[in-house]
């Protein structure tokens, strides 16, 4: 041991080497935060202290019950919790009068009710939905040569002949382009570029992507055939059931059915909710491209539970 002055053993230096000094700034653990917060008080106590540590939709409501804020969350009590410590939100929880909580059996039912209520009430605080003036997909024509086409609802019943759906023209029309770009198909072929003349090599021929169908090098069936495999993964599935059907969904011993007709969320059943929920005619209306999102992929992977359900006014089975 290293000796210090008059003979004694040196003292270690204080802090220790590569250990910091605590600061009055350091994080504090969760324990702690959670003793010293104090609730706010312009806020209902009753709707903080009922917040359940499931899966599930909240509302933070302001004066006159106006919904503010919609969201969702596998444990409520946790995510609004953290509303309420986190300093950029404080605008919201300032305006905040009460909480509503809205429990579901798992993740599918919270992100189906998350957007039917983002759709029926409108809340102030969330991302503002823009009204969809229509949706665009891409379509063949007699020729069988793709074009952008603006979508009405009736046309969703087609035998697939809607391939991706687009909230603009410019969009769907970007997705054309990165579609024959992947795909190495010709943009002539394709009407994306207008031919000089008969043989006459378009620009992704000219750098080698295209393959060919503008030079005679490809075949028109060769084109063809390609151009529709490239489309298949895009292609809009109608609703495949002669009437709505019912997704089961189970968690903490407790089952939800959501019942879903054209693609359209219409509410959830449970043995306490036994019929569907009344909800504003306009909310009804059009393709509910979000609910077709959610369910589509689960449903051709075969992972949902689906129950037939008869009849209108529906109940609970």
């Amino acid at each position: 041991m290293q000796e210090g002055e008059h003979g004694l053993p040196a003292l270690p230096s204080f802090p220790p080497r590569g250990l910091p000094l605590a600061t009055f700034n350091a994080p504090q653990p969760a324990a702690h935060r959670a003793a010293t917060f104090s609730y706010p008080l312009h806020i209902d106590r009753a709707s903080i202290e009922a917040l359940p540590s499931a899966c599930g939709v909240y509302i933070l409501r302001g004066e006159g019950d106006q919904a503010l804020y919609v969201g969702r969350s596998v444990n409520l009590r946790s995510r609004v919790l953290a509303h309420l410590h986190h300093a950029e939100d404080q605008f919201l929880i300032g305006r905040t009068r009460r909480i509503e909580c809205l429990r579901t059996a798992g993740e599918l039912g919270a992100a189906l009710l998350e957007n039917s209520l983002l759709r029926d009430l409108r809340p102030a605080h969330n991302k503002k939905q823009r009204a969809k003036r229509g949706l665009f997909t891409l379509r063949l024509d007699e020729q069988g040569q793709p074009l952008v086409a603006q979508v009405a609802d009736h046309e969703f019943n087609r035998a697939g002949k809607l391939f991706g759906l687009y909230t603009s023209e410019r969009a769907a029309q970007e997705a054309l382009h990165k579609l024959v770009e992947h795909h190495g198909l010709c943009s002539i072929a394709t009407g994306l570029e207008q031919g000089e003349g008969p043989g006459m090599a378009c620009f992704g021929r000219q750098i080698r992507r295209c393959r060919g169908a503008c030079t005679g090098e490809e075949s028109h069936e060769q084109h063809q055939s390609r151009l529709l495999q490239a489309l298949e993964d895009l292609r809009i599935l109608p609703w495949p059931y002669a009437g709505p059907m019912g997704i089961v969904e189970q968690g903490d011993g407790w089952q939800q059915i959501h019942v879903i007709d054209q693609w359209r969320y219409l509410g959830s059943l449970d043995r306490q909710q036994r019929r569907l929920p009344a909800r504003p005619a306009a909310s009804l209306k059009g393709f509910d491209l979000d609910t077709y999102k959610l369910v589509i992929q689960p449903y051709l992977l075969g992972q949902l539970e689906l129950r037939p359900l008869p009849g209108l006014p529906l109940a609970y089975p």
